[in-house]
């Protein structure tokens, strides 16, 4: 296997992953619903659930019930991880977004068709620098936030 198809491999691995990144959300969000039956409803503990007969780890299983949070504000981008267009890891990036936009939420949710399209062509890396970065943009703090970062980045050199 050359280079070239190495690369292709690793492409449509990624792809293969992202859909199943998604089935697995599926199955959480039905997990879920199940509890919420107003017919039936089944006690269900999702991660137990997920650990015993997904085969995940509880840290993967807190994952998946985390990004279910995060694609339940933002189903666009469930929509795209099911497309096999993005990655888990971009999930998790909006989701640190999320938390770190706050009470501004609705402002960074604003954001969310282009963050959708930047996921679709950046690495999970850089994607987590423009949703921190764009998380950020919207927290409005009277600048006091701004100053003490700026105050921690200054250096005082004391010359006797």
């Amino acid at each position: 296997m050359n280079i070239a198809e190495l690369r292709a491999f690793m492409a449509d691995l990624r792809v293969r992953q992202a859909k199943l990144d998604s089935q697995m959300l599926e199955a959480n969000a039905r997990m879920i619903s199940l509890m919420h039956d107003p017919v039936a409803p089944t006690f269900v503990i999702p991660e137990r659930e997920l650990v015993a007969h997904g085969g995940l780890t509880f840290r993967e299983a807190r994952e998946v019930v985390a990004r279910g949070l995060v694609t339940e504000v933002a189903p666009e981008m469930a929509s795209v991880l099911a497309a096999g267009n993005t990655t888990a890891a971009h999930v998790d990036a909006l989701g640190r977004g999320l938390k770190i936009a706050g009470a501004e939420r609705e402002a960074f949710m604003a954001h969310l068709p282009e963050l959708d399209e930047a996921s679709t062509t950046m690495s999970a890396f850089e994607f987590g620098q423009l949703v921190t970065e764009t998380a950020k943009s919207v927290v409005t703090d009277d600048g006091l936030s701004t100053f003490e970062r700026q105050k921690r980045e200054t250096t005082v050199l004391c010359v006797l």
